[in-house]
């Protein structure tokens, strides 16, 4: 599998960037958005992250 790294920057109004070191590509997303789809034309896959604040967290074990 190829390495994407995932950049949340600290502040208030946060952004995500997720990029794709092996073939050069990158797109930054504006702040407001938890879950965006990164697809890299290089590797021919989409990537979807969901950004969640710690204190937010849940065990989705819980949903039945």
């Amino acid at each position: 599998m190829l390495p994407y790294e995932v950049e949340v920057p600290d502040g208030e109004e946060r952004g995500i960037e997720i990029a794709c070191p092996t073939h050069d590509e990158r797109e930054a997303f504006q702040p407001g958005y938890r879950t965006v789809a990164f697809a890299c034309d290089g590797c021919g896959v989409e990537l979807e992250v969901t950004v969640h604040e710690l204190d937010d967290w849940r065990d989705l074990g819980e949903m039945c």
